[in-house]
């Protein structure tokens, strides 16, 4: 009885939290169309989506830490952003390296 209580209230405290963290944010799946300075425009599903790259940005290829001279054009991508200041920011930006050719 102790335990699921203590369960119940780690959830009830990490819920909250969890929430919290994300709040704000704007989560995007896509192909890079462009890397062009600051700028990242990234097509997806529901058409562009234009992000700002800034010095706090975080770049992941495959689990790693990159740069965004790692960002190819075609390449996918998970892009993690937030409106700040009337644009939106690229947070995070995931991707991996690209596939290796087929051989014939």
């Amino acid at each position: 009885m102790k335990s699921t209580l203590l369960v119940f209230a780690f959830a009830a405290w990490a819920i909250p939290l969890a929430s919290g963290a994300h709040e704000g944010g704007h989560d995007v799946r896509g192909v890079v169309v462009s890397v062009s300075g600051a700028d990242l425009t990234v097509k997806t599903s529901h058409g562009s989506e234009k992000f700002v790259l800034t010095p706090e940005t975080q770049f992941v290829k495959n689990g790693a830490p990159a740069t965004a001279e790692d960002l190819q054009t075609s390449g996918r991508v998970v892009v993690h952003g937030k409106k700040k200041s009337g644009r939106m920011e690229a947070v995070k930006v995931e991707f991996a390296a690209p596939p290796a050719p087929k051989k014939k």
